[in-house]
């Protein structure tokens, strides 16, 4: 009897904390997934002034004219914090644009935005990921005026597609696609591949790359395709590391085009030049020289399209002039406001073999909310 009773004691003893220890396992290997929600807003306000004079050249490769346009673009949306290094946004907007002077208010140029953006963290690096429609901000490539000029990036503000980057210590890069056109009446099918990246070698060399694969495909009435293809392969000494300028710096690249109207020519057209980028900068003042020498990479510019005009911006977003030799002389001011406001002012001054073109006058404002709520930490990544 007395026997049994020890063995009872025993039992009711142990039963407890073997239960315990079980619910101790069953935690620590069913940790609860952290997927904190919360919720997104933004404001971005942007002020764009930009007086074309070209009639010393008589408006032969740019026209004079002054955009003056004001753009507010607001996105609500939300979050969900998966983990300490992976962050999901889902954001959507509208972007208004009005051009001051315009006396009708029922014409305000209105865009949508909606788009999905993720962050994962990685020993290695971070990489970030968007699709929809987003602002053209999200570029962070270093992109040649033969592939987008001053104009189209203040133009054309929004991306619709998708883009990769990847950003680590030293390295960086990035792909997209910008879906331009859908097949129908009055409409190309259009689409355009991008790419940049800049490897940072030594304190005073990086190399890098910017391209553009751009699809100029069929309308209605216009069966022809042409592939407009450039990539712009470069490399850069910088020798202000040690030095009080800011930048100091020479950039020597390549830029090769592969192009082809399919309608037309049996053969592509291969035109290809070279281009210096003379940079300093100190005090918040910059001055940067772009020189370009070499062949006419826009063959097709004023070429007569089937759907009516020529092929022009609609086949071309870089700057017109880089048919020969050409030289932009750009002086800026950026003063330092605050994290979450921007101001550039900005002189640019246009030369072909024959001399003087014309010149342009810039001012653009920027207010960034998103920048202001995440000062330390502008992916939104918790540390």
């Amino acid at each position: 009897m007395r026997r049994a009773l020890c063995l009872l004691f025993i039992y009711c003893t142990l039963l407890p904390l073997s239960a315990q220890s079980r619910r101790g396992r069953v935690q620590l290997f069913q940790q609860p997934e952290r997927n904190r929600f919360a919720w997104e807003y933004d404001a971005d306000f942007q002020y764009i002034f930009d007086n074309r004079e070209f009639d010393a050249s008589g408006g032969t490769f740019l026209p004079s004219e002054t955009m003056n346009t004001v753009v507010l673009a607001p996105t609500v949306g939300f979050s969900i914090e998966q983990s300490r290094t992976v962050l999901h946004r889902l954001s959507a907007g509208l972007e208004l644009a009005h051009d001051m002077g315009s006396r009708s208010w029922a014409d305000l140029p209105r865009e949508p935005l909606l788009f999905y953006d993720v962050h994962v963290q990685t020993r290695g690096g971070t990489f970030e990921g968007v699709a929809g429609i987003f602002p053209r901000r999200f570029l962070q490539g270093s992109y040649s005026e033969a592939i987008f000029s001053d104009s189209y990036r203040l133009s054309d503000r929004n991306v619709e597609g998708l883009l990769l980057k990847w950003h680590a210590s030293a390295f960086q890069a990035e792909l997209g696609l910008d879906w331009l056109g859908k097949y129908g009446p009055g409409s190309r099918e259009r689409f355009q591949i991008i790419s940049a990246g800049a490897w940072q070698a030594t304190r005073w060399l990086s190399l890098g790359w910017a391209g553009s694969f751009y699809h100029f495909a069929c309308a209605p009435g216009a069966s022809n395709v042409i592939d407009n293809h450039l990539l712009n392969p470069w490399i850069k000494f910088d020798a202000s590391g040690h030095t009080a300028w800011q930048e100091l710096s020479a950039q020597i690249g390549a830029l090769v085009s592969y192009q082809r109207d399919r309608g037309k020519d049996a053969n592509p057209k291969t035109p290809y030049g070279g281009e210096l980028v003379l940079s300093v900068r100190r005090w918040n003042v910059g001055l940067r020289n772009t020189s370009y020498l070499g062949r006419n990479l826009l063959p097709y510019y004023n070429t007569k399209a089937p759907e009516g005009g020529t092929y022009g911006s609609a086949l071309y977003f870089g700057t017109p002039l880089y048919n020969g030799f050409y030289d932009c002389l750009v002086l800026d001011w950026t003063p330092h406001l605050t994290w979450y406001l921007s101001l550039r002012i900005a002189a640019r001054f246009h030369f072909n073999g024959s001399g003087f073109l014309g010149w342009q006058q810039q001012l653009t404002l920027r207010f960034s909310l998103d920048a202001l709520r995440h000062r330390e930490n502008p992916a939104g990544l918790i540390q």
